[in-house]
């Protein structure tokens, strides 16, 4: 029935005028859902968000914007509206005091941004966009001069101290059904299935087969991920098995992970799990990574790249990296002890953030 309406106004009315109607459309519609929003907040009678942090659609992403969340309440910011469709990745985490998903309609054309900024001047809080590293050019990103969560903190305004990490908390009941993985190591074969895959982030699975089967003797492994993801074998298979909190509470357990750079790899440092993480050369440990951990990294003369599927030579940096590498690196980081694992701080002075608000000093 709306397509047919929509197909109707087309022909009856010139193109401007379809326009001019579509825009009226669409801010009636804005109006609607502020007003259903509006609503929510004067019945319960609770304070309206003052500030609306959105990132994006991927699960990586969303748990960094935990750390710029932690950092603003540190400095006295209340009242922050985080917008995500990973409301599990938020569970029991007191810095945000709202978490909705994402407007579904605007999701589908890809104008979240221009909608939660038009949300944000309707009731007169703030909009920010943490992005660290847009897009720039056909397969590339433009390239962060520091890490990605400083970069994060910068960009809605944050001067001083930050600390390189993100969070995620797990109740006592999420943590208890996990203990049987304390001895284990967990272990990714690959990245592919998130949202915003990037073959250059991939390792070998073959190579990672080899690996396994080094320390068979030694170790006894889990496989989390995707159940797309290739499988290993001599391996505890919870590939597709989990939710992302069931994952969580196996690392928080776990002795190590041995993954790649993505999802997993944050996720493990927000539950204090160490790990060994294979970065090829896509990106620098000091853009993404954790100082707490071994982080493989091939400073080939093309590295850091930040580009996700094209490669002009055929990968070298994942191929200069060995089964030798990696299996010395486990062995390695199992003779370290298993907490409390290092934080990194990073210092952002006025000079160097890109505030989108008036920064707010520590």
């Amino acid at each position: 029935m709306l397509r047919a309406t929509k197909k109707l106004v087309q022909l009856i009315l010139p193109p401007p005028a379809c326009r001019a109607a579509r825009n009226l459309w669409e801010d009636l519609r804005d109006w609607v859902a502020v007003l259903a929003f509006w609503l929510r907040f004067v019945t319960s009678r609770a304070p309206f968000p003052k500030i609306l942090l959105y990132f994006g659609f991927a699960l990586g992403d969303d748990l960094l914007c935990t750390a710029v969340l932690r950092e603003l309440r540190r400095r006295g910011r209340d009242g922050l509206l985080m917008v995500s469709d990973h409301r599990e990745l938020f569970i029991g985490n007191q810095d945000p005091a709202y978490v909705r998903p994402l407007w579904a309609r605007y999701y589908r054309d890809g104008s979240t941004v221009s909608i939660c900024r038009r949300f944000v001047r309707i009731w007169g809080g703030e909009f920010t966009r943490p992005e660290y590293a847009p897009p720039d050019g056909n397969d590339g990103r433009r390239v962060p001069s520091r890490h990605v969560i400083a970069e994060m903190c910068a960009k809605v305004g944050i001067t001083g101290s930050v600390s390189i990490r993100p969070y995620l908390t797990l109740s006592e009941e999420e943590k208890s059904p996990a203990t049987w993985a304390s001895d284990h190591v967990v272990i990714q074969s690959s990245g592919l299935a998130a949202r915003h895959s990037a073959r250059n982030k991939e390792w070998y699975t073959e190579r990672l087969q080899e690996v396994v089967d080094a320390l068979r003797g030694e170790l006894k492994f889990i496989q989390l991920g995707s159940a797309q993801d290739p499988p290993l074998r001599n391996v505890r298979d919870l590939r597709g098995a989990t939710t992302a909190r069931g994952s969580a509470a196996i690392l928080y357990h776990a002795r190590l992970l041995v993954g790649l750079e993505g999802f997993l790899m944050h996720l493990a440092r927000a539950v204090e799990c160490p790990s060994v993480i294979i970065f090829g050369g896509r990106a620098k440990p000091q853009q993404l990574g954790y100082i707490c951990n071994l982080n493989l990294y091939s400073a080939v003369p093309c590295a850091p790249c930040w580009r996700s599927n094209t490669c002009d030579f055929d990968r070298r940096c994942m191929r200069d990296i060995s089964v030798t590498d990696v299996v010395s690196a486990i062995r390695q980081m199992m003779e370290r002890p298993r907490n409390p694992l290092a934080v990194e701080t990073v210092d952002i002075t006025p000079d160097n953030s890109l505030p989108v608000h008036a920064p707010v000093d520590v």
